[in-house]
């Protein structure tokens, strides 16, 4: 009566001697822990490896000052205003003064370093950059009326100076 059968169980890999089915299955969920723990500590050190080396290469990646001025070439410094500028300009006073495109002609630029985001210019109640903008003063002209505007280097941001002042007979 007191006697234990023993059953041999075998699995893919070891083979088990076991007093009963409990025994087997706690062992299959040993192994498979195991197994489970291997592959979350092989994940982490991949991870961990992976972003220090990631880190290392992204701060080696950053182009010194002198190379920055190499690759941006001599058209950044050109004293020639960017046609895009001038697009730009013209298209907003076209628009605002409903004269056509082409009767209007850039008779005077300059580059400028503007005191904030606003180019000098805020409206009531804009927050502007505080950061010095580099960009353009151009003088468009129809002819008869001249207007003065501000810009950044690429034309995205175009502010009309003061009209009052701006509209001048010639």
């Amino acid at each position: 009566m007191g006697q234990i059968k023993f059953a041999a169980a075998q699995t893919k890999q070891t083979k088990f001697a076991c007093a009963d089915y409990r025994t087997i299955d706690f062992l299959k969920f040993c192994l498979a822990t195991r197994l489970a723990t291997r592959s979350f500590l092989t994940l982490a050190l991949t991870c961990s490896l992976f972003l220090c080396f990631s880190v290392n290469f992204i701060s080696s990646a950053v182009a010194a000052p002198s190379q920055l001025a190499e690759n941006i070439g001599t058209s950044a410094q050109s004293d020639r205003v960017p046609p895009k500028v001038v697009k730009a300009v013209i298209a907003d006073l076209s628009q605002q003064q409903n004269i056509s495109p082409d009767k209007l002609k850039v008779t005077k630029y300059s580059r400028e370093s503007w005191s904030d985001g606003c180019l000098g210019l805020p409206q009531p109640e804009e927050i502007c950059s505080q950061a010095i903008v580099e960009g353009w003063r151009v003088v468009v002209s129809d002819g008869s009326q001249k207007w003065i505007y501000r810009t950044d280097n690429s034309g995205r941001n175009v502010r009309l100076e003061s009209p009052k002042i701006s509209k001048v007979k010639i």
